[in-house]
Formats: structure tokens, sequence, C-alpha cells
């Protein structure tokens, strides 16, 4: 059963995220656009929550770590960031989602490894072109 509400909220959150992108490419619709990313991470970090129970690499302490290092980071230069220098911020924050991308695939490799399994060739290629596509 708890697998079946963390794959809605999969779901949910990636209908989420789609919207988010449809309402960004209007003015009037971005900051409704901006809400529904906020609300369609939040469904997809608490789906994670809920999937790790608290077991995994490292489980919620390093999720929360996560959470709070990038919100502070986010926060800061939010609120330090001129208007004019948004063009180099976004660059920057997507930069970064890009290296999160590939420790992610690195780190799913690692684990595989450790755990004494051989990938399989589809493991395998979605661990590259995640590699890949993130860098």
């Amino acid at each position: 059963m708890r697998l079946v509400v963390v794959n809605l909220g999969y779901l949910a959150a990636a209908v989420l995220f789609i919207l988010t992108f449809k309402g960004l490419s209007h003015p009037r619709t971005a900051v409704r656009a901006n809400l529904l990313g906020s609300i369609g991470m939040l469904i997809a970090v608490a789906a994670t929550f809920l999937l790790l129970g608290g077991e995994g690499a490292g489980g919620y302490g390093v999720i929360l770590g996560g959470l709070v290092v990038g919100g502070v980071i986010g926060t800061l230069l939010a609120l330090r960031i001129r208007m004019t220098a948004m063009p180099q911020m976004v660059a920057l924050l997507n930069g970064f989602g890009g290296a999160a991308a590939v420790l992610v695939a690195g780190a799913a490799l690692l684990e595989a490894l450790a755990r004494g399994q051989v990938p399989s060739a589809q493991f395998m290629i979605a661990t590259a072109l995640a590699g890949i596509i993130g860098a």
C-alpha cells in the first residue's frame, strides 16, 4: 500500500511539474506556475521520505541536511542577488541541478556495486544518461 501512495505522489508531482513548465511560458501565469512547482516538489520530497522509511544511504538525515543546506543557499542568493543579475543566478542554479544529477547517478551506481549486484544494461544506460544529461 505504501508503494502505491509513493507512486501516486510521484505521478502527481510529475503532473504539477509539467503544468509548471507550461505556466512559466507566460508572465501572467508565472507566479501560479511557481506555486505549482513548489507544491510538486513538496509532494515529491514527501513521497521520497515515505519510500525510504528512514533507510537507505543515510535515510532522513541526508535528505533533511540537503534541504537545509539548499534552503540556506537559495535564501541567501535570493536576498543578495540584484534583479539585473538574475540570468547569471539561474545559470548557476541550473549548474547545481546538473551537478546533483551527476552525483545521484554516481551514488546509484556505487550503491548497486557495493551490494555486489551486477548492474543490468538498462541500469547502466539510465545511469550514463543521467550523468551525461546532468553534466
